[in-house]
C-alpha cells in the first residue's frame, strides 16, 4: 500500500516537472519570436549612409535622398557668401552618417541676402567705452580708435571705409568701423576779429 502511495507521489512529481518544461519551452518559443519580430519591424542592424548634399539646391537633395530611402526638409536659412542663393550650406544628420530608412534630413540653405544692421547713435552722444559695446553689441568690428584734439574719449564720428557714416545708416552685419574720439587736447580756437567768426580747428584728422 505504501508502496504504491509512493508510486503514485512520483508520477505526480514527474507530471509537475514535465508542465514546468513545457511551459518553459513555450515561454522560451514566445520570446524568441517576439525578438524576431521586433528585428523585423526595426529591420534591425540596416542603415543608410546619409549622401552629401552640399551645394545642392533643394530640388536636387530631395531627388537625392528619395533614391536613398530618405526624407528632407528645410529647417533653417543663413547667409554664406562662398554659396549661392538657395544652395544648401548645412545638412542634419551630416554627410555619411548612418540612419535608419525613411529619416528625416534637416537643411540649411542660403538666403543669398547678406544681412544688415543699422549703425548705433553714438557720434557725439556717447563715450568710447559705451560707444565700443553698443557697436559691438550690434554686431560690428571695431578697427583701432582714431584720436582728434577734443574731450578726452567723446565719441566725435563713426566712419566706415574710411568715410563718416550717419547714425541710423544700414551696412552689412559684421562690417568694421572706425571710433574717431577725443584724446584730451583742448581744441585749438582762432577767432578772426574782422568777421568775428570762431574757426575750430582738432576736431578731424
Amino acid at each position: 500500500m505504501a508502496m504504491k502511495e509512493g508510486k503514485k507521489g512520483m508520477r505526480g512529481i514527474f507530471r509537475i516537472l514535465l508542465n514546468i518544461a513545457a511551459m518553459a519551452v513555450l515561454a522560451a518559443a514566445i520570446i524568441l519570436g517576439l525578438f524576431k519580430w521586433m528585428d523585423k519591424y526595426t529591420r534591425h542592424g540596416e542603415y543608410i549612409t546619409v549622401p552629401d548634399v552640399y551645394g545642392m539646391f533643394e530640388d536636387e537633395a530631395a531627388r537625392a535622398f528619395e533614391s536613398a530611402g530618405l526624407k528632407c526638409e528645410v529647417s533653417d536659412y543663413k547667409f554664406d557668401r562662398q554659396m549661392v542663393q538657395g544652395g544648401i550650406i548645412e545638412q542634419s544628420p551630416a554627410a555619411g552618417a548612418y540612419v535608419k530608412e525613411g529619416r528625416v534630413i534637416y537643411l540649411t540653405v542660403n538666403t543669398g541676402k547678406e544681412p544688415v544692421k543699422k549703425v548705433p547713435d553714438v557720434a557725439d552722444n556717447s563715450s568710447l567705452r559705451a560707444a565700443q559695446s553698443q557697436l559691438r553689441t550690434a554686431g560690428f568690428v571695431l578697427a583701432p580708435t582714431v584720436y582728434i584734439d577734443g574731450d578726452m574719449d567723446w565719441v566725435y564720428e563713426i566712419r566706415y571705409n574710411g568715410e563718416k557714416i550717419e547714425a541710423g545708416t544700414e551696412i552689412p552685419e559684421g562690417s568694421t568701423l572706425t571710433i574717431v574720439a577725443g584724446n584730451g587736447n583742448p581744441a585749438v580756437i582762432i577767432e578772426e576779429a574782422d568777421s568775428g567768426v570762431f574757426v575750430e580747428s582738432g576736431f578731424f584728422d
